[in-house]
């Protein structure tokens, strides 16, 4: 008699474990979000941090070779981008023209981009808070890269650099932007989500 109301009492015991072990795993599925969601943030950073080492790397050697040098933007087809390094050959600043004509050297390795995934983007369907924190982004979506003309960020070799805003989107639920600060060429990486009210200052 006593066997089987222990044996029931065991059973009782392992099928509330069972329910509690169960409850534990949908909780923690739910507080974590999912794998291509992380995936995505991860390349998004790591894009953030490419363009960020390129616009240390166009500032410092602007100082050293003392001419101008650019952090050039081009559109690769309709979903694609590219950006590079490029130096003023001529003394008349980094232009595309120069650049296709050999005047003005690419000093490094071309970056390639895709929008809709890691790249230079801006998220539709939404609104989107300004960085400046002064209502809305305004402007063209389809120019995530607001660097004066041509899309084209020059350093000086005073250390001055084009003010600048390089806008990344994941293509669903997340942007970075980069905003170069002119006078010192300073980097400030910036971070936004859908529902958030403003952007968040975020490390590279």
């Amino acid at each position: 008699m006593s066997t089987t109301t222990d044996g029931a009492e065991g059973g009782a015991s392992l099928a509330e474990l069972l329910i509690v072990l169960s409850l534990i795993a949908i909780v923690a599925a739910a507080a974590v979000p999912g794998l291509t969601v992380l995936e995505r943030r991860a390349a998004l950073m790591r894009t953030a941090q490419q363009l960020a080492g390129l616009v240390a790397r166009g500032r410092a050697q602007a100082v050293l070779h003392g001419r101008a040098s650019a952090l050039v933007f081009e559109r690769a087809g309709d979903s694609r981008w590219r950006c590079y390094l490029a130096e003023d050959g001529d003394g008349d600043g980094v232009n595309h023209a120069d650049i296709r004509s050999g005047r003005d050297p690419i000093t490094g390795e071309v970056l390639q981009l895709a929008t809709g995934g890691a790249g230079p983007g801006i998220l539709r369907g939404t609104r989107v808070p300004d960085p400046a924190g002064q209502g809305w982004l305004w402007g063209d979506e389809n120019d995530p890269i607001r660097a004066g003309r041509g899309d084209i960020v020059t350093f000086k070799p005073a250390g001055t650099a084009t003010p600048s805003s390089i806008y990344l989107s994941d293509g669903r639920s997340e942007m970075r932007v980069l905003r170069v600060y002119g006078p010192t060429a300073r980097v400030r990486s910036l971070v936004w989500r859908r529902g958030w009210q403003h952007w968040r200052k975020t490390g590279l």
